[in-house]
C-alpha cells in the first residue's frame, strides 16, 4: 500500500496545499464567495487539465478515498471563517462546522457539474449557482457582517 503523497497520489495532489493556502488568503482578504470564485478560476485557467484530473479522480476508489482525507483541510479552514465570524459557545461551533460542510459539498457538486458537462458550463458560473443556493443556509452570517 502506498503512502500518501507516494507515487499516484503525489501527481494528483501535490499541489494540495498551495490550493488551501491561496483559498486561505482570498477568504481573509475578500470573504466566502469571491474566495470560491478565485478557486474556481484558477481551475478554469487550466481547464483541460483539471478535468482530466477530477475525472480521474472520481473514477478511482483511492484517489477519492484520498480526496476526502484532504477535504478535511478545507473543511477546517471554512470551519475557522465560520467561527470568527459566526456565533459563539458550543451552537456556534456546531453551526461553523454544518456550514463548513455545506459549502465544501457546494463546491464539490459545481466540479462535479463542470466534469459531466466536459468544461460547460464554465467552473465560476457553476460555482456561483451551487452557492446562490447554499447562500440561505448561511445568510444569517453574511448579514451580521455587511459593511
Amino acid at each position: 500500500m502506498e503512502q500518501p503523497g507516494t507515487g499516484t497520489e503525489s501527481v494528483f495532489f501535490h499541489d494540495h496545499a498551495d490550493l488551501v493556502r491561496g483559498l486561505a488568503e482570498a477568504l481573509e482578504g475578500a470573504g466566502l464567495a469571491e474566495a470560491c470564485q478565485a478557486l474556481a478560476r484558477h481551475l478554469e485557467e487550466d481547464r483541460e487539465h483539471w478535468l482530466r484530473r477530477l475525472e480521474r479522480i472520481a473514477a478511482e476508489p483511492a484517489l477519492r478515498a484520498r480526496q476526502a482525507e484532504l477535504d478535511r483541510d478545507y473543511l477546517e479552514l471554512f470551519a475557522g471563517h465560520f467561527r470568527r465570524w459566526g456565533a459563539a459557545g458550543s451552537h456556534g461551533e456546531r453551526v461553523a462546522e454544518l456550514e463548513a460542510s455545506l459549502t465544501l459539498a457546494a463546491l464539490r457538486g459545481a466540479e462535479r457539474l463542470w466534469v459531466q458537462g466536459m468544461g460547460r458550463p464554465v467552473l465560476p458560473v457553476l460555482v456561483q449557482e451551487a452557492l446562490a443556493v447554499l447562500w440561505p443556509a448561511i445568510y444569517g452570517h453574511a448579514r451580521r457582517h455587511q459593511k
